[in-house]
């Protein structure tokens, strides 16, 4: 747990002060029953002073009650504090990595890992910490009180203290392993449930309700095996102190009562010394519960100090030159190389998209299209050769700035659970409807906005839901265009669009598309048609370019492709 120091720090005073008074706290427990003692003692002599230890021991434990409520006030609120600075660097952390990163992690994993394991590390430094000291100072001071009532009598009761070390030991050794087990489990079935509410209309489409609930009981019922396999561990240790202390208490009863028949005992230092087994039966008992804490919150921190121990591949570095601010928006690709999944899938690609200039890219699927565009704003790393913007190595501008003038939209755009203003606007520092409209305008999706009750305050449902696939995308453009980026690439970015919708939109984007470079990404040859210069991809590299007529009158792949599209639109 030593990673959780950093976060801790600033909060070490509160438990600096709930360390002191639950010194304090239990030194007072130890000291009642010795009043107790006293009070029995001077009845049994006549003495009319036990009133005074009466009243002495109530205003001992008022003190005591007070102290305990404030210590245990200052670990939770702590233990809270903690909570929030761990989630918050967490989901910081989590922004900065990169694609590789998201692309091997699980959505359902990473909630799992922030709720259920950061709650488990928040019980560990709350509850399990202030019952932990507490547990541990009055075990010590008991035992030391029982010493100076009887000594005899406390070495008979460390009789059990070594097996049940050893046995402690060997049972939070599985509990360890048996809860890392049944959080890996957790982990898939958040992610089954996360992916299937993501998917409800592919599940309902597909009739396959009844599928998707039967492999969902068949995680849950491997969940419910692994957390009874740890709840088969956990319970011995509550078990196993309940037989410590039965044991103890006849040991007291049987030896101690001799002691009392013998007169090596007086009656009020046997309720004494009796006493403080009493007291020992709840932490004794609540030592499994802390120790089960203890062990859920260090596996649990070892899954959180994994996320906070991976690196992105992509980064700002040593070569960064942060006083690049801004930058000329051309791009160059230099004799560029990139791999995926062990396949290259960018070969010795070089082009040149001068500042200004719309380029338009086509190929087959899987042709490396989409790749190319995420090579600009590192979305990906080159393996092989340079990108230059502006030029500069991408390397060298600081990702801040070098994402901070682009802009995208994907043909699968995604739209968050908010208005839709706040969508478009999703870029700016602050809402700004006047650039949100002409954003939408120009996107030509403001009728379809103020056809809404709502108009522009229109709430989507999760991940755009509320509206159709043309409406995301052209929100999701408008997005783009608000942020009046230097770079623009639009990958299939309108695809669910009808042509005429689509070469309206085109002919608006006129006005804007000569101020700044954009990438131009589509199957259509009516998008491909308004590009300044046009390149054909096949298995990641250039097999044709050209300008729109000079492609056409090739006949060669992009010709084909438009042929087939004019006579499908005939057929049509």
């Amino acid at each position: 747990m030593r990673g959780v120091l950093p976060f801790a720090r600033p909060y070490l005073w509160k438990y600096a002060v709930g360390l002191t008074f639950g010194l304090v706290v239990q030194f007072g427990v130890i000291l009642g029953p010795y009043f107790i003692r006293k009070s029995i003692d001077a009845i049994a002599t006549g003495d009319g002073r036990y009133v005074q230890w009466a009243l002495a021991l109530v205003f001992l434990w008022s003190v005591v009650s007070l102290l305990s409520w404030a210590q245990r006030r200052l670990s939770v609120v702590a233990s809270r504090e903690i909570e929030y600075e761990i989630r918050k660097a967490l989901f910081h952390k989590l922004l900065h990595l990169d694609f590789y990163f998201h692309a091997r992690e699980r959505v359902g994993d990473l909630m799992n890992k922030l709720n259920t394991d950061l709650n488990a590390v928040r019980e560990f430094l709350g509850p399990g910490l202030n019952m932990g000291w507490r547990i541990t100072w009055f075990v010590g001071m008991t035992a030391v009180a029982m010493f100076l009532v009887n000594p005899v009598l406390a070495a008979w009761m460390l009789v059990a203290v070594p097996p049940v070390f050893f046995v402690l030991r060997f049972l939070l050794a599985l509990i360890h392993r048996r809860y890392r087990a049944a959080q890996e489990v957790f982990d898939k079935i958040s992610t089954f449930a996360q992916e299937n509410f993501s998917g409800i209309r592919v599940v309902k489409g597909f009739a396959i309700e009844e599928r998707e609930t039967a492999r969902f009981q068949e995680l849950n019922r491997q969940y419910i095996a692994r957390s009874l396999a740890l709840a088969r561990v956990e319970g011995p240790l509550h078990a196993m102190m309940s037989l410590l202390m039965g044991f103890a208490a006849v040991l007291v009863l049987w030896i101690g009562g001799g002691m009392v028949v013998r007169g090596q005992m007086t009656l009020g230092e046997f309720v004494q010394f009796n006493t403080y087994l009493l007291q020992l039966s709840w932490p004794m008992l609540g030592l499994g519960w802390v120790m089960g804490l203890w062990q859920r919150g260090i596996t649990s921190w070892a899954r959180l100090d994994e996320l906070f121990q991976a690196e992105p591949r992509i980064a700002d570095g040593p070569g960064t030159d942060f006083g690049i601010r801004e930058y000329a928006p051309e791009v160059r690709f230099e004799r560029v190389r990139l791999e995926l999944g062990g396949r290259e899938v960018i070969s010795d690609l070089s082009l040149d998209i001068p500042a200004g200039r719309t380029l338009g890219v086509t190929g087959r699927t899987g042709s490396g299209k989409t790749m190319l565009a995420r090579l600009i704003p590192r979305i990906l790393e080159a393996d092989g050769g340079s990108v230059l913007v502006g030029g500069h190595p991408i390397k060298r501008i600081p990702l801040a700035v070098l994402r901070g003038h682009m802009a995208g939209v994907q043909q699968e755009p995604f739209l968050f659970s908010e208005t839709i203003a706040e969508n478009i606007a999703f870029g700016f520092p602050e809402l700004d409807m006047e650039r949100v409209v002409w954003a939408a305008k120009l996107a030509g999706v403001h009728d379809d906005i103020m056809a809404f009750p709502d108009g522009y305050q229109t709430l989507l449902g999760e991940r755009g839901v509320t509206l159709s696939g043309g409406q995301r995308q052209r929100v999701a453009l408008a997005r783009a265009l608000a942020r009046k980026p230097d770079v623009l690439i639009l990958d299939d970015a309108m695809s669910a669009v009808d042509t005429e919708t689509e070469d309206r939109i085109l002919r608006g984007l006129r006005q804007v598309l000569g101020n700044q470079t954009t990438v131009l990404i589509s199957h259509r040859v009516s998008t491909l048609a308004h590009a300044d210069w046009i390149v054909v991809l096949e298995n990641g590299r250039i097999a044709e370019e050209g300008t729109h007529a000079e492609l056409l009158a090739a006949g060669g792949r992009y010709a084909g492709l438009e042929r087939m599209q004019r006579l499908s639109e005939e057929v049509g």
